[in-house]
Protein backbone atom coordinates (compact mmCIF):
# COMPACT_ATOMS: atom_id res chain seq x y z
CA UNK A 1 0.00 0.00 0.00
CA UNK A 2 2.89 2.58 1.27
CA UNK A 3 4.57 1.60 -2.35
CA UNK A 4 1.49 2.29 -4.40
CA UNK A 5 0.86 5.91 -2.17
CA UNK A 6 4.82 6.55 -3.20
CA UNK A 7 4.56 6.21 -7.05
CA UNK A 8 1.50 7.90 -7.10
CA UNK A 9 2.59 10.70 -5.38
CA UNK A 10 5.84 11.00 -7.50
CA UNK A 11 4.02 10.50 -10.58
CA UNK A 12 1.69 13.88 -9.82
CA UNK A 13 4.85 15.61 -8.26
CA UNK A 14 6.29 14.95 -11.92
CA UNK A 15 3.71 15.46 -13.59
CA UNK A 16 2.72 18.82 -11.91
CA UNK A 17 6.57 19.79 -12.00
CA UNK A 18 5.26 21.39 -15.68
CA UNK A 19 2.52 23.72 -14.96
CA UNK A 20 4.85 26.25 -12.50
CA UNK A 21 3.45 29.19 -12.30
CA UNK A 22 6.41 30.99 -13.34
CA UNK A 23 6.49 29.77 -16.82
CA UNK A 24 5.45 32.74 -19.32
CA UNK A 25 1.92 32.41 -20.90
CA UNK A 26 1.86 32.16 -24.80
CA UNK A 27 -1.83 33.63 -24.55
CA UNK A 28 -2.02 36.58 -27.14
CA UNK A 29 -5.11 38.83 -26.70
CA UNK A 30 -6.35 40.46 -29.75
CA UNK A 31 -7.98 44.04 -29.48
CA UNK A 32 -11.74 43.50 -30.03
CA UNK A 33 -12.95 45.19 -33.62
CA UNK A 34 -16.26 46.52 -34.88
CA UNK A 35 -17.68 43.81 -36.51
CA UNK A 36 -18.76 46.62 -39.46
CA UNK A 37 -14.92 47.12 -39.88
CA UNK A 38 -13.60 43.75 -40.66
CA UNK A 39 -14.48 42.88 -44.33
CA UNK A 40 -17.80 40.14 -44.07
CA UNK A 41 -18.91 40.35 -47.82
CA UNK A 42 -18.57 36.65 -48.04
CA UNK A 43 -20.81 36.48 -44.96
CA UNK A 44 -24.38 35.86 -45.10
CA UNK A 45 -25.88 38.87 -43.02
CA UNK A 46 -22.45 40.32 -42.59
CA UNK A 47 -21.83 44.27 -43.46
CA UNK A 48 -21.04 45.15 -46.54
CA UNK A 49 -19.35 48.31 -48.34
CA UNK A 50 -22.51 49.79 -50.18
CA UNK A 51 -22.69 53.52 -52.68
CA UNK A 52 -24.77 55.96 -51.51
CA UNK A 53 -28.07 54.87 -52.77
CA UNK A 54 -31.09 57.34 -52.76
CA UNK A 55 -32.21 54.92 -49.89
CA UNK A 56 -29.33 55.48 -48.18
CA UNK A 57 -29.72 59.24 -48.40
CA UNK A 58 -33.10 58.54 -46.90
CA UNK A 59 -31.94 57.01 -44.44
CA UNK A 60 -29.24 60.16 -42.99
CA UNK A 61 -32.59 62.37 -43.94
CA UNK A 62 -33.81 60.59 -40.72
CA UNK A 63 -31.17 61.16 -38.61
CA UNK A 64 -30.39 64.94 -39.71
CA UNK A 65 -33.76 65.57 -38.66
CA UNK A 66 -33.59 64.50 -35.44
CA UNK A 67 -30.52 65.88 -34.84
CA UNK A 68 -30.14 68.73 -32.56
CA UNK A 69 -27.59 70.88 -35.10
CA UNK A 70 -28.25 73.90 -37.65
CA UNK A 71 -25.18 72.39 -39.59
CA UNK A 72 -26.37 71.39 -42.88
CA UNK A 73 -24.93 67.75 -44.60
CA UNK A 74 -21.38 68.45 -46.60
CA UNK A 75 -21.04 65.20 -47.65
CA UNK A 76 -22.01 61.55 -46.40
CA UNK A 77 -17.91 59.77 -46.41
CA UNK A 78 -19.14 55.85 -46.28
CA UNK A 79 -22.39 54.06 -45.91
CA UNK A 80 -22.49 49.95 -45.03
CA UNK A 81 -24.64 47.72 -45.57
CA UNK A 82 -26.40 44.46 -44.00
CA UNK A 83 -29.18 42.74 -45.22
CA UNK A 84 -31.72 41.61 -42.29
CA UNK A 85 -35.74 41.43 -42.14
CA UNK A 86 -35.01 44.54 -44.15
CA UNK A 87 -31.98 46.86 -44.20
CA UNK A 88 -29.69 48.47 -41.65
CA UNK A 89 -27.35 51.54 -43.35
CA UNK A 90 -24.59 52.33 -41.27
CA UNK A 91 -23.63 55.67 -42.48
CA UNK A 92 -20.74 57.95 -41.84
CA UNK A 93 -21.61 61.32 -42.96
CA UNK A 94 -20.00 65.46 -42.39
CA UNK A 95 -21.44 67.90 -41.40
CA UNK A 96 -20.41 71.79 -42.88
CA UNK A 97 -18.72 72.35 -39.48
CA UNK A 98 -16.29 69.83 -40.33
CA UNK A 99 -17.21 67.13 -37.88
CA UNK A 100 -17.64 63.71 -38.95
CA UNK A 101 -20.58 61.73 -37.51
CA UNK A 102 -21.97 57.80 -37.99
CA UNK A 103 -25.10 56.29 -37.35
CA UNK A 104 -27.26 53.16 -37.94
CA UNK A 105 -30.71 53.74 -39.61
CA UNK A 106 -33.20 50.24 -40.30
CA UNK A 107 -34.94 50.50 -43.41
CA UNK A 108 -38.00 48.07 -42.78
CA UNK A 109 -39.22 46.31 -45.60
CA UNK A 110 -42.68 48.24 -46.06
CA UNK A 111 -39.77 50.93 -46.31
CA UNK A 112 -40.18 52.66 -42.93
CA UNK A 113 -37.11 54.37 -41.67
CA UNK A 114 -36.16 54.28 -37.84
CA UNK A 115 -32.61 55.24 -36.20
CA UNK A 116 -31.35 52.28 -34.52
CA UNK A 117 -28.11 54.14 -33.23
CA UNK A 118 -27.63 57.41 -32.44
CA UNK A 119 -25.87 59.69 -34.60
CA UNK A 120 -22.34 59.91 -32.88
CA UNK A 121 -19.51 61.59 -33.35
CA UNK A 122 -16.39 60.13 -34.88
CA UNK A 123 -16.38 57.42 -37.11
CA UNK A 124 -16.90 53.55 -36.81
CA UNK A 125 -13.39 52.48 -37.68
CA UNK A 126 -10.63 54.47 -36.29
Amino acid sequence: MNKTLLITTTLMIVSLSGCSPDSPQQVEKKPSENPMCISQETLAGGWAQSVVTPEAELALDTVLAQMNTDAKLEEIISVRTQVVNGINYAIEFKLESGKVWHTIVYRSIEGKYQMTQVATQGRFCQ
